[in-house]
């Protein structure tokens, strides 16, 4: 038996037994203390992924909130800016509209040499498509008096002085049924007639046209501006068009009606054509 214990091979069988248990103990507890870790930290590593998820989708609420405060505080100062742009615009269409206005004033001076020009403001209207009359804000302090032609600053007829105060004048504008108006139209073969206002087409913003000469070529078109003759309106002062023409059954002499190519919805301004004084 001893000898058995002492031999060489006992002794390597033995070692290796020996050393073959040690290594099944040791994986057997390294297994179990994995098995442990395992359970402790699994749950810690699906926490940080969830906090570290959670924090990129705050991190994205957060960006959103600030990228819509820059879009919205972008938008408010464009918004700004195109408002002060349109007002710059406006502003400066007005005052292109003024100077227009200003520089076919001017031309007025030079058209009517004859003449002084007065401008004068619109203080007060009728409601309406159309004038019955309307006041302005000179009188006859200013020099204004009744039967004064009242123009547009392009050359347009509006009508005439019809009564004078201290400070302001009221205007009859040519629809009225008390303006008549020595006519005539401007082409080379057309000729004299009266314009005058038609209580029934007053309210269509529309003229009359009668005592037209049989020899006068009139046509749908035609321009018709004063003659001169009569003596209240200057020569040369535009009217309006001819719009329709129609003879009376009964009668050989025609009629027609005028469109005036002033527009009394629009109006604010008005010249008055003052006749100087000989040696003025």
């Amino acid at each position: 038996m001893n000898k058995i214990l002492k031999s060489r091979r006992f002794q390597i069988i033995s070692a290796i037994f020996l050393l073959l248990i040690v290594i099944l103990f040791s994986a057997d507890r390294f297994s179990k203390a994995n098995i442990v870790r395992d359970i402790i930290t699994a749950p810690v590593a699906i926490a940080q992924k969830g906090i570290k998820a959670a924090g990129i989708w705050i991190d994205g609420i957060v960006s959103g909130i600030k990228g819509y405060a820059r879009i919205t505080s972008e938008n408010e100062s464009l918004r700004n800016e195109n408002l002060e742009l349109y007002e710059k615009n406006a502003e400066l269409a007005g005052m292109e509209a003024e100077n227009q206005r200003l520089r076919e004033a001017l031309k007025l001076k030079d058209r009517f040499s004859g003449y002084e020009i007065i401008g004068a403001n619109i203080i007060g209207v009728n409601p309406g498509n159309f004038f019955y009359n309307f006041r302005i804000d000179i009188g006859s302090l200013d020099g204004v008096e009744t039967d004064d032609p009242v123009i547009a600053a392009d050359n347009v007829l509006i009508g005439r002085i019809y009564s004078v105060g201290l400070t302001t004048s009221v205007v009859v504008p040519l629809t009225d049924e008390r303006t008549g108006i020595s006519a005539w139209t401007t082409k080379t073969d057309g000729g004299h007639a009266v314009v005058k206002g038609d209580i029934e087409y007053k309210a269509l913003g529309l003229c009359l046209m009668d005592t037209i000469s049989q020899d006068v070529n009139l046509e749908i078109g035609d321009v018709v501006e004063t003659s001169g003759m009569g003596g209240i309106y200057p020569r040369g002062i535009l009217i309006g068009t001819v719009e329709e023409i129609y003879k009376e059954t009964s009668l050989i002499e025609r009629h027609a009606v005028i469109k005036p190519y002033v527009d009394f919805n629009s109006i604010q301004e008005v010249y008055i054509l003052k006749e100087k004084e000989p040696g003025n």
